[in-house]
């Protein structure tokens, strides 16, 4: 039996939140008391998030990440209905009612680009945050001098914010980037093995006649624009992690300078400007700024060509083929 000052939570189609406002005597203590906005956090879902092709209750969102879906964007439109029953897709933009153990979970940067952040954060205090500001100067200022180096340097100070507290262990699993160096170890094993199984030598030598008859600047422009297809059709660092052993062999086969082609793939792999999924950033503005694909494809061709023109005229002259 409902009484005074009872709260009730409801769920549903955001869209009609207004019939709320016909019974007399409702009124909105989330809006009153300011919890519409101290928990809001805005997300993108990333490409390779474990909840796409799951609808939002079949993903136990809420368990997962002490999260719950309360707007969905979609190409710039939101999406109205049944909020539990809406499929996730890469490139979704979330409106998130978060929790107090939201930020502590480890799964995030793997499903989530945070784009808006409003959960209310703790300043340091001023003594901590004297010792950390005064501990980054040092340690840089002691890399410039030569005595220590500055992986060494950051990492003492990374020892030093575990000892005071101001970073948890929790916090370190969560943000360092674990992914970026798997992805970059497993680009040198895979290039390492293919050279050494004879598998790229097998097929240097079937492709040989074809390329012998080539310029090395033309290699070098091949594996440039391999590279940047390949980073329209997935993320930048997996085809750079793909394309790597590729420029370096084909540099070698060339008797160029494999600097020319590893800077070809590094560049390569940033030159994503035709689609929102090769590039964290194009996935981040896609829903915020309304933009289709085909606004994509019809603004970014330009940036692209223009981009991919310097790189190709500066790369044989930086690094002499």
């Amino acid at each position: 039996q409902l009484e005074a000052d009872d709260r009730l939570i409801f769920s549903g189609d955001v869209s009609s939140v207004g019939l709320l406002e016909r019974f007399h005597g409702l009124r909105s203590f989330a809006l009153d008391e300011g919890l519409l906005g101290s928990n809001l956090t805005e997300v993108v879902l990333l490409p390779g998030a474990t909840v796409i092709g799951q609808t939002i209750k079949q993903s136990e969102f809420r368990s997962r990440f002490d999260a719950a879906v309360v707007g969905v964007h979609r190409d710039g439109e939101r999406l109205s209905g049944r909020l539990g029953d809406i499929t996730l897709r890469a490139g979704d933009s979330l409106m998130l009612a978060v929790g107090p153990d939201f930020q502590k979970r480890s799964n995030l940067s793997r499903n989530f680009l945070v784009v808006d952040d409003t959960v209310s954060s703790h300043s340091l205090p001023a003594g901590k945050g004297l010792v950390v500001a005064l501990s980054m100067v040092l340690a840089i200022a002691l890399s410039v001098m030569g005595w220590l180096s500055l992986a060494t340097g950051l990492m003492f100070l990374l020892l030093i914010m575990l000892g005071l507290g101001l970073l948890s262990a929790a916090d370190l699993r969560r943000r360092f980037p674990f992914e970026i160096w798997l992805i970059v170890a497993s680009a040198l094993v895979v290039s390492q093995a293919v050279m050494d199984s004879g598998l790229m030598a097998s097929a240097m030598a079937f492709l040989s006649p074809f390329l012998s008859s080539l310029p090395p600047v033309v290699m070098l422009i091949l594996v440039y624009l391999l590279t940047l297809f390949l980073t329209e059709v997935m993320t930048n660092n997996a085809a750079a992690a793909l394309m790597f052993p590729v420029g370096y062999t084909v540099a070698l086969t060339a008797g160029a300078e494999p600097m020319a082609f590893v800077m070809a793939v590094a560049l390569g792999g940033s030159a994503s400007f035709l689609t929102p999924f090769g590039y964290t950033t194009n996935l981040m503005v896609q829903n915020l700024g309304g933009y289709s694909r085909g606004d994509y494809v019809r603004f970014g061709w330009p940036v692209s060509l223009a981009y991919s023109t310097v790189v190709l005229m500066l790369l044989p002259r930086v690094f002499p083929l």
